[in-house]
């Protein structure tokens, strides 16, 4: 598969984003087992690191539904860049409450994103296994195995 310049650097984007999005808001330490708050909140962070594993195939499926030059791949690659902007859309807003706040509100706070992350995870499967469907049933013009005589 060739992979243009301009989507190498769509990769390595996504590369440099799972990187470098380690939580600076991850639990602190605690003595014994962590409260339910914190528990919460590894949770929460758990699947946003799940998630941004994901994201290089996102790339990588827009990349090769570009290179279908077809109408057909539109709505796949539409629903790829929708996802993704899902996933930075809930990154850009949460801020997660500061460790001195009231533990009921920090697991409040933790379970809605909960909510919210695991309607972008629902939709990162939903559009992952689309595209994985069409590109299985429609292979790009260089995926075809030549005939055999």
């Amino acid at each position: 598969m060739k992979i243009s310049l301009k989507n190498a650097l769509h990769i390595t984007l996504a590369a440099s984003v799972l990187a470098a999005c380690s939580s600076p808001n991850k639990p602190i330490g605690e003595n014994g087992a962590p409260s339910e708050a914190s528990a919460a909140e590894m949770t929460l962070l758990n699947q946003h690191d799940s998630l941004m594993a994901q994201t290089a195939q996102l790339y990588k499926f827009k990349s090769k539904l570009s290179g279908y030059h077809t109408e057909a791949a539109a709505p796949y690659i539409h629903g790829l860049l929708a996802a993704d902007a899902a996933m930075m859309g809930w990154m850009h807003q949460y801020k997660a409450p500061d460790t001195t706040a009231a533990p009921a509100t920090r697991l409040t706070y933790f379970r809605q994103q909960q909510q919210v992350l695991d309607a972008v995870s629902r939709q990162y499967k939903s559009t992952l296994d689309s595209a994985t469907r069409f590109t299985t049933e429609h292979p790009a013009a260089g995926d075809v195995p030549p005939p055999t005589k």
